[in-house]
């Protein structure tokens, strides 16, 4: 128990330094996390709102492999190597914007296999 509450202090902690290190608007959010599965063919939910700071973690629930890339960007996402059937992926968003993704497998950055995390701040 004790080293729970240990483990707790430091996480908080560590997110007060992490906020004053970054941008003063965003305060993170710890312990929330918002699930995508993938499922063959699609991302379910394909649209998710978020606040700045949640975690979202991205489930291969499908037959196939998939992969979570980005529209924009390369500082995030999952590779096809990474992201077999059974795989898990997660991303924490700290900056409010949105974010569409896609896989490049099953879809075209537009149409397909897609999906869009809306970080609200």
């Amino acid at each position: 128990m004790a080293s729970r509450t240990i483990t707790a202090l430091v996480g908080v902690v560590a997110l007060g330094w992490l906020g004053a290190c970054g941008d003063d608007d965003v305060t993170l959010v710890d312990g929330v996390v918002e699930d995508v599965d993938a499922i063959d063919n699609t991302f379910r939910p394909d649209t998710i709102e978020v606040a700045a700071g949640t975690e979202v973690h991205w489930a291969n629930r499908g037959r196939n492999e998939h992969n979570v890339l980005p529209v924009e960007g390369d500082d995030w996402g999952v590779e096809a190597d990474d992201f077999a059937p059974e795989d898990e992926y997660t991303h924490r968003f700290t900056e409010p914007g949105t974010y569409a993704y896609y896989c490049s497998l099953h879809g075209t950055t537009t149409q397909g296999m897609v999906g869009e995390i809306v970080v609200t701040g």
